[in-house]
């Protein structure tokens, strides 16, 4: 049996783990960017997929994505998909679209079929409420 001072000690070790930024990445997620093309992704965890769009290209349905760290501050989101990995590595830090109309949280770097996307990540916004009638 665990004594409570090691019991408190590796509480305190899966706290410092997960920053409540990095936690941001365990819910929905919208990724955006325009470089080299125009393309998106949306992470919707209640219909347990993956959605990815690249301009040019077909839309992908791919799995949840499997949260791993990367280099110092980075973290990497990996979608299976029946094309191969989507690979996206998520620093954190203001980052802009270039359309200038959403606060994005995390720069983001995204490898598929051996090309580097960049653009951005945030939580999804809500549905707005319905109105009251």
């Amino acid at each position: 049996m665990l004594k409570p001072v090691c019991l408190a000690a590796a509480f305190a070790a899966l706290l410092a783990a997960c920053t409540p930024a990095d936690a941001e990445l365990d819910g929905d997620l919208e990724i955006n960017g325009m470089e080299p093309a125009f393309w998106g992704v949306k992470v919707t965890r209640a219909q347990n997929r993956t959605a990815i769009a690249v301009l040019g290209a077909k839309d992908i349905a791919g799995e949840l994505p499997v949260k791993s760290k990367g280099e110092k501050d980075v973290t990497v989101l990996t979608s299976k998909t029946p094309e191969g990995e989507f690979v996206m590595a998520l620093r954190q830090g203001k980052c802009e679209d270039g359309l200038g109309e959403r606060e994005y949280h995390w720069s983001v770097l995204a490898t598929w079929k051996g090309e580097t996307l960049k653009g951005c990540a945030a939580p999804m916004k809500a549905a707005p409420a319905p109105a009251a009638g």
